[in-house]
């Protein structure tokens, strides 16, 4: 391949990574407002809870193939959290909020790969809350 067509693809790959950004971060919009939703009384925990299971399994997906690990990983945490789930607790909820903020960190900050230190240990985190308050 030459030069000039290897920057073609690159411009094409990182034409897609964008797109998957920007419709990452409207998956993210979503569950925050459903979430809002929720606290406002406008939303059941079922319905909550299901839109979570949709968006984190498509997350959960898209994050690996985009390079987005670290977010492919907290959304596995957060799909296995609500898997099953048709109401929660207080403790329950903000451990889903906290994945939904984590998620977001990782997009802001454009954290790709299995980040670092620090997001391995925000996950390790998260894994700990479900496993004590799942």
């Amino acid at each position: 391949m030459s030069p000039a067509v290897l920057r073609r693809l690159e411009a094409v790959v990182n034409e897609s990574r964008e797109r998957f950004v920007v419709d990452l971060a409207g998956r993210l919009r979503t569950l925050r407002a459903a979430v809002q939703e929720l606290i406002d009384g406008n939303m059941e925990q079922r319905d909550l809870l299901s839109l979570v299971f949709d968006e984190s399994l498509q997350i959960k997906g898209m994050g690996g193939t985009i390079g987005y690990n670290v977010l492919s990983l907290i959304a596995t945490t957060l799909n296995d959290f609500v898997t099953g789930r048709t109401k929660i607790g207080r403790i329950q909820f903000e451990i889903l909020q906290l994945h939904i903020d984590a998620m977001y960190v990782v997009i802001a900050d454009r954290i790709t790969d299995n980040g670092g230190i620090l997001e391995d240990q925000v996950l390790s985190g998260l894994r700990t809350a479900v496993r004590k308050f799942g």
